[in-house]
């Protein structure tokens, strides 16, 4: 056993300096959407990415995302280990301690002495700061939620740049919820514009992701340095391009950005414009989007393996395709991706290109290595005159995507929901969901896109469609404070239907803290008084995250004061531990129990006086 799964890490050794860009898969896990993140997570850890090999460990051996699997948990486990990862070998020593990895190809406690040669306290041991954690917590989502009062207040206890668990300061995830007004109090303060999460993302990073000119000015301003790369060596000038943003470019290239910097694949931000199909801007960048294609020896990195009629079909370059096609160019040679000449030419929008390509007998149901067949590229970069061309041509609207992804979830989700009425049109299922049970409605709930979720109403998406987990689109959009979308689909909605825990949307926002949401809800008869499997109900959600402002609209809305959860806390319990005076002081305005016991035989009072808060002890006395 330990020889295989020694020989498992050493294969992927070698390839673990062609580092990933993860970030779109620790943004699935920041929301909690984990099957999503193992989906993005598995083909970066089979190429040896050890990062992600660590990050899909983990998933699986609590079994998020994926069925609980804890030989290949500790499979992936020892990869990452073996290739260096400090925390793998910190986590692969207390497994093989607890016996949840039976054999490796080392003992725990020269794991362990990895973990500690590279600076990581191995599992099982506190790290530094575990004290503060719920006060941190408070700290965190004050920065999301660009919370300017509570900011200032916590401020004045904790550092300036604690990190949670993804390795991210208060400064970092404002700039990730687009706080504009939070990030410039922090860079007030001193915040560290240098420090990076463990994806390698920057503040910069992060702000060009975005897309905010405002916070990328703000950055550089106060002296971000403008090419550090993340993990994958992808740089701020690279996003930009790969987004074509000429706005961002031309501010990030006045800062001095770069443009001959290479990723680990070694693309140049042009070559990032030129394959998003932006030529303008990848001619900018000193990158010419239509190479000459005389010879593969001649090609750019970005065309590397790839035939003549390849490179032509992507760039548009009409003439040469037809010269290409008349010399007998074969029609379905693939590149190293596993791309036809008519899937480049899809998803670049070359219409013209993709028209001759048909003529010519192109296979339009062929897919590439990842699942995608031609018009799913299309679809997903928007490209509404070539996707036209492909439905005409023969391309089935039904089949589905990489992962079994259903278009119109792939329309939904990214650049393509203008496309939708077309893909309905040819015969697409509108209630097609993905591995997840995700539907397009879902996906357009969650990015509180009303346009989209009425074209999809009236088309005859189901409101009460759930997900794995059981939550419908109203949940979705309720958890993400879409309060646009929770007022789209309440009126044909459960709106006190709950997932697999027992929580409904009303609970979930109240966690969240969004008083629009939390309105619109009640506003079509969400109950107040539901609560969770766990005993939670809406006001021990919004107590527990310190929403004050939220505990009135609760209580006006018939949310008992004193129910108790599952443990015996009542909101007010809560509401102190998380050390919310305000909430506090409005609970025991409106008459909550401060006499009540929970589970561990402790009132109110107890707490703030276990926990030395004389502040809000005296507001319980």
């Amino acid at each position: 056993m330990r020889r295989a799964w020694a020989s498992v890490a050493l294969l992927l050794l070698p390839c673990a300096m062609q580092a990933a860009d993860l970030e779109p898969a620790r943004d699935a896990m920041r929301r909690h959407e984990y099957e999503r993140a193992v989906a993005l997570l598995r083909p970066d850890a089979a190429a040896g990415d050890a990062e992600a090999a660590f990050l899909l460990s983990q998933l699986l051996r609590h079994g998020r995302g994926a069925a609980r699997d804890l030989p290949q948990a500790c499979r992936w486990l020892e990869a990452a280990a073996t290739a260096g990862h400090a925390r793998a070998a910190g986590s692969l020593a207390g497994m093989l301690d607890a016996r949840e990895c039976p054999a490796s190809s080392r003992t725990a406690e020269e794991w362990r002495a990895a973990a500690r040669k590279a600076g990581v306290v191995p599992q099982g041991a506190p790290e530094s700061g575990d004290a503060a954690a719920p006060a941190a917590e408070l700290l965190f989502r004050a920065a999301r939620a660009g919370d300017l009062p509570e900011l200032r207040r916590l401020l004045a206890t904790l550092p300036l740049d604690a990190v949670d668990e993804h390795g991210r300061t208060p400064m970092m995830l404002a700039i990730a919820a687009g706080q504009v007004a939070a990030a410039r109090e922090l860079a007030g303060r001193g915040a560290s514009l240098a420090v990076a999460d463990r994806g390698g993302e920057t503040p910069l990073l992060l702000a060009v992701r975005g897309g905010s000119e405002e916070l990328v000015a703000l950055l550089l301003d106060r002296g971000a340095a403008v090419d550090t790369p993340n993990r994958a060596g992808t740089t701020p000038l690279m996003l930009a391009a790969r987004a074509g943003s000429r706005a961002l470019c031309d501010r990030l290239l006045r800062a001095a950005a770069d443009p001959r910097l290479a990723d680990a694949a070694g693309l140049r931000a042009g070559d990032h414009a030129a394959q998003a199909g932006h030529a303008q801007l990848a001619a900018r960048l000193g990158v010419t989007a239509r190479p000459a294609a005389a010879s593969s020896r001649q090609q750019s990195t970005l065309h590397k393996g790839s035939t003549a009629l390849m490179v032509a079909s992507e760039s548009g370059d009409l003439e040469t395709v037809q010269a290409r096609l008349a010399a007998g160019d074969a029609l379905e040679a693939r590149d190293a991706s596993g791309m036809t000449a008519l899937a480049l030419s899809a998803r670049a929008g070359r219409a013209a290109v993709v028209a001759a390509l048909l003529d010519a007998g192109a296979a339009v149901e062929a897919r590439d290595r990842a699942g995608w067949t031609p018009l799913g590229h299309a679809v997903r970069e928007g490209r509404l005159e070539a996707a036209g061309l492909l439905l005409r041509g023969g391309a089935d609207p039904r089949a589905g995507q990489a992962a079994d992804r259903p278009l119109p979830l792939v329309a939904a989700e990214g650049a393509g929901t203008k496309l939708l009425p077309a893909l309905l049109q040819a015969g697409a299922d509108v209630n097609a969901a993905d591995d997840t049970g995700r539907t397009a409605l879902m996906a357009a709930a969650a990015a509180d896109d009303v346009a989209t979720i009425a074209l999809l109403l009236q088309a005859g998406a189901r409101p009460q469609a759930v997900d794995r987990h059981g939550r419908t689109a109203l949940w979705l959009a309720a958890s993400l404070s879409a309060h646009h979308a929770v007022s789209a689909l309440a009126p044909r909605s459960a709106v006190d239907a709950a997932d697999d825990q027992g929580v409904t949307a009303l609970i979930v926002a109240a966690g969240r803290g969004h008083l629009p949401t939390v309105n619109a809800l009640l506003a079509v008869g969400a109950d107040a008084r539901k609560a969770s499997r766990s005993g939670n109900d809406a006001l021990h959600a919004a107590c527990a995250a310190g929403h004050a402002a939220l505990v009135p609209r609760l209580l006006a809305a018939r949310a008992p004061i004193d129910a108790m959860n599952a443990g015996g806390d009542t909101s007010l319990h809560l509401a102190v531990r998380a050390r919310c005076r305000e909430c506090t002081a409005r609970l025991v305005a409106a008459g909550a129990s401060r006499s009540l016991r929970n589970a561990d035989g402790l009132t109110a009072p107890d707490i703030a006086r276990l926990a030395g808060d004389k502040p809000l002890l005296a507001l319980l006395e």
